[in-house]
């Protein structure tokens, strides 16, 4: 064999072996296909370059870059088409500043985790000294804004009306609905309260300035992970052990920070926030 031939072949061999390795190493990387809501500022959305940006945005940028063996293809759509993407598989995880409850945990894997704390108010004209707590909107008739049937927080005041059933809260379930178009619905008149985080309303209002104010905190809620029913239990634990370490180190509150304005962690009570296995 003549040395011309035996250093084809020694090239043909390498470049299989490479060819090989390549394709392992691609295999190796599995592919997660995640769900953004485009328009949930400050939690998540696009922002003017056509990036994903807002605290759950950057918050999977980072958890992404700790995970090698996974790569993260991303989708921004509704917050409707997230849930049903989910419960599809077309999607495997979402994070949206998403609260968890019955439902949800009977629907969806979710991180044991949080990815954060939301500081829940109420977000009432600022001449109206009327509305200081739920109870305020219950006794005293006071209409509250329409709120998402797949969003948490109709959950939060259907569990008071089960708490107080002589008084209950009229609840109006409702479409999608940006925020802004809640708080000018109570600024004008047409609702006495809202019902939304004040991290969304502090980044919100120094946008766009409104005669409306937020009330003290009516709870405190941990945010988590949702993931498609029969998600890889070694992802999700992955993403636990991440999230337990941004929450160490202080990311998790410089995030908060930056997006919310304020550091969840330093209110009273965000010590007690855990994720609920007993729904």
């Amino acid at each position: 064999m003549s040395f011309k031939k035996s250093l084809a072949g020694a090239l043909i061999v390498s470049g299989l072996a490479l060819s090989s390795f390549a394709s392992l190493a691609q295999a190796a990387v599995q592919q997660v296909n995640v769900a953004l809501d485009s328009n949930n500022y400050p939690f998540s959305y696009v922002d003017e370059n056509g990036a994903i940006s807002g605290y759950d945005g950057e918050l999977l940028k980072i958890i992404q870059k700790k995970l090698p063996e996974y790569k993260f293809s991303y989708s921004t759509v509704s917050q409707d088409a997230i849930l049903t993407g989910l419960k599809t598989g077309a999607y495997d995880l979402s994070a949206n500043h998403f609260y968890l409850n019955k439902d949800r945990a009977k629907s969806f894997d979710y991180s044991h985790q949080p990815t954060g704390i939301s500081d829940l108010r109420l977000i009432v004209r600022k001449d109206d000294n009327s509305i200081n707590s739920l109870d305020d909107i219950a006794t005293k008739h006071k209409k509250l804004n329409p709120i998402n049937v797949n969003d948490a927080r109709y959950t939060v005041i259907e569990q008071y009306n089960k708490a107080h059933a002589a008084t209950p809260i009229t609840l109006t379930p409702s479409g999608e609905e940006s925020a802004l178009d809640m708080f000018r619905s109570v600024d004008s008149g047409e609702y006495d309260a809202a019902i939304y985080p004040i991290g969304g309303y502090l980044s919100l209002i120094k946008k766009v300035p409104l005669n409306i104010k937020a009330s003290a905190s009516v709870g405190l809620f941990p945010t988590v992970v949702l993931y498609k029913k029969g998600e890889d239990p070694a992802l999700i634990s992955k993403i636990d052990n991440i999230l337990t370490s941004l929450k160490q180190d202080g990311t998790l509150a410089k995030l908060s920070e930056k997006w919310y304005q304020e550091n969840v962690y330093t209110l009273p009570g965000a010590d007690k926030v855990v994720v609920k296995n007993d729904l």
